[in-house]
């Protein structure tokens, strides 16, 4: 069977009459996610591999339910005929979502302190208590990169990076950035992608862009940071709350665990790049706390 026989036995689950399938969304991805017309309606079908555990799965409902059917901000979750929001079929589980039209956030200060807001706004969601897919421990870094020269300094880093338990727990998303935040036809801020979203520490959210986003490069390597964005982004995040600089070392944290998280994503031949650009985010901490304290 393949992905689009697949869909459409699916999609039998929701009990439509009239079904068209527009389109596969990041084909490499091992999810599959597609673009479907049905009854008239846009929605967006997706599925996880169902070698991850079914904790996976109702934690991606769970929060599409809170954040899109009762709060408005993320896409809503639609259940099949049964009542229920998810199934399983030919190797992964399914959830139907609502289609959003609209535009990626751009990368401008503008949007960068609208993000910070939005953000934070997330952060102040009370009534949700489902644990983010996203592991916090850093032990399991540990074990990374043995064969390479910088491996006594990546260990550094590790060492100075907390226990994020021990921290402010609220909703986070676990990918913050203008990627993953749409704006509808009607100016509405939104939030897509939710796959590990829950609850988690609000550093690793917060201050996930410090390195991740705002160190730019070319294809040779000049790096340069976008000091104008981390401002307004912070700002956007602060409001005019005075940040300490206790805080500030744990939003950086935050930066940099979330960073070692993605350096194995791109292969092995990435790495020796990717700790090149960690090193030079992380030479920017004090450069940046000085603009900050200095306004």
């Amino acid at each position: 069977m393949d992905n689009k026989e697949l869909i459409r036995k699916v999609l039998q689950y929701w009990n439509f009459q009239d079904i068209d399938i527009l389109g596969q969304l990041h084909e490499t991805s091992p999810r599959l996610i597609f673009k479907i017309t049905a009854d008239d309606t846009l929605y967006i079908l997706k599925g996880i591999p169902d070698e991850k555990p079914e904790s996976t799965i109702i934690g991606n409902i769970t929060v599409h339910k809170y954040l899109g059917n009762k709060k408005g901000i993320a896409p809503c979750i639609f259940p099949a005929k049964s009542g229920e929001f998810y199934i399983r079929e030919g190797g992964f589980w399914f959830f139907l979502m609502e289609y959003i039209e609209g535009e990626p956030l751009e990368n401008t200060c503008e949007a960068e302190y609208m993000l910070g807001q939005f953000v934070r706004q997330l952060h102040s969601c009370k009534d949700y208590s489902y644990p983010t897919g996203l592991t916090e421990g850093k032990s399991r870094f540990y074990d990374w990169f043995a064969d390479k020269v910088f491996k006594p300094e990546y260990d550094a880093v590790l060492d100075a990076i907390p226990d994020f338990l021990l921290y402010d727990r609220c909703l986070i998303h676990t990918d913050i950035g203008p990627h993953n935040t749409m704006v509808n036809a009607r100016g509405k801020l939104l939030f897509i992608d939710l796959d590990d979203a829950g609850i988690g520490s609000r550093y690793l959210d917060a201050g996930s862009s410090l390195i991740l986003r705002f160190v730019e490069h070319d294809k040779d390597m000049n790096m340069w940071y976008r000091f104008d964005f981390a401002e307004a982004y912070l700002k956007g995040y602060y409001g005019e709350e005075v940040i300490s600089h206790a805080e500030y070392d744990l939003l950086w944290h935050g930066a940099t665990y979330m960073f070692i998280s993605y350096m194995q994503c791109y292969g092995p031949d990435a790495v020796d790049s990717l700790w090149k650009i960690l090193q030079f985010g992380l030479k920017q901490k004090e450069k940046l706390w000085e603009m900050i304290v200095c306004k």
